[in-house]
């Protein structure tokens, strides 16, 4: 019988997606965990399904995908495929790929990725919230009857939890305490912003320039040619939207609005179109662009002012100031800083498919 015991650890990430509490908040859940005593491997428990049905998976942090077991048949109601050019499927390995991977065995075997519902609760002596939302997620479905070898027992499937994309730390002369990163372009919905490159390198005289995280500052700030370029950008995306809306009627029509302080670009917000929607198959993206990888910070980029206006969540800040980007809290989501590493890692945002 495997031995369960309290090594309550925080995991923030699970199945390629935050629960949110808000837009702008995460729930902590905290998993008692239950070790294998023949494999020496962890496993939670989720409820999984609809009816929603108790599994345990084998918990993997370098894994990048969460998949279980769909050999014997997958009974739930509301299961459905993945779209291969919805976001959830470019998070994965790209379009096509069709194959799951067991961390033990290092077999690759064939599979599908599906969407589910999925609800977790965390231990009631935690002080946390103890169940999180019934929500629906993307997971890999594994066809074959072999996928399970060397997991442990009772386990029917894996708990990918490497999540996590990583660019270098910089350092800024004269500011080495703050935390900057290498920003090469900023990019909305398939346009790259034009920026002066001069703003995005740090002085190393100075220390003026380049880009840097702030969690005090309630939302991204900009020098003013960027915010300018950048909030241009926005309206020609709404603009195109609404032009490509109107030959369908399939969608309220986007209309700017009275901007909303420290706002300046405001939509209405009934006709802003949900993150899944997106124009000439490519999933939407408003992102930091880094030598290496990219920082997808949508579902981040508006902010909801009232009832009926969504804002972009960036701010103008002036024409020469010390740092020319400041990513704020609003657009941060979850960060992990990696001192040893000197690196940031971050997390693709929860691109619904609901």
């Amino acid at each position: 019988m495997a031995s369960s015991f309290s090594s309550h650890i925080d995991f923030v990430l699970l199945l390629l997606v935050y629960f949110s509490l808000s837009n702008a908040q995460l729930m902590r859940i905290i998993f008692d965990l239950e070790r294998d005593p023949s494999t020496l491997q962890y496993m939670i428990i989720i409820n999984q399904g609809t009816p929603l049905v108790q599994k345990n998976i084998v918990v993997d942090l370098g894994g990048h995908l969460p998949w279980l077991s769909c050999h014997k048949g997958y009974n739930s109601s509301l299961h459905r495929p993945v779209s291969c050019t919805s976001p959830q499927c470019s998070q994965v390995n790209g379009p096509g790929s069709r194959c799951v991977l067991n961390p033990v065995t290092r077999f690759i075997r064939k599979g599908e990725l599906i969407s589910d519902l999925v609800t977790v609760t965390s231990n009631p002596d935690s002080q946390v919230t103890v169940d999180a939302s019934t929500r629906r997620l993307a997971f890999g479905c594994a066809t074959t009857g072999n996928i399970l070898s060397g997991l442990a027992k009772g386990a029917k499937g894996v708990a990918g939890l490497g999540l996590l994309t990583y660019t270098p730390l910089l350092i800024n002369p004269k500011s080495k305490e703050e935390y900057f990163v290498d920003v090469k372009s900023i990019e909305v919905h398939g346009e790259t912003v034009p920026i002066n490159k001069n703003l995005l390198s740090i002085n190393k005289i100075t220390g003026v320039g380049g880009t840097k995280i702030d969690i005090l500052i309630p939302y991204t700030t900009v020098e003013t040619s960027i915010y300018k370029a950048f909030t241009k950008a926005y309206t020609r995306w709404a603009e195109r939207f609404k032009n490509a809306n109107a030959e369908v009627h399939d969608f309220p029509s986007i209309t700017m609005v009275s901007p909303v302080a420290p706002f300046t670009t405001c939509f209405n917000s009934s006709a802003v179109p949900p993150v899944t929607m997106f124009l000439n198959n490519k999933p939407p993206r408003v992102a930091f662009i880094f030598p290496k990888s990219v920082w997808n910070i949508s579902l981040f980029d508006l902010v909801r002012v009232n009832d009926g206006v969504d804002c972009v969540g960036f701010v103008d800040g002036g024409s020469k100031p010390k740092t020319s980007i400041v990513i704020g809290a609003r657009q941060i989501g979850f960060l992990e800083f990696d001192i040893s590493r000197s690196r940031l890692g971050f997390q693709e945002p929860n691109l619904s498919d609901e």
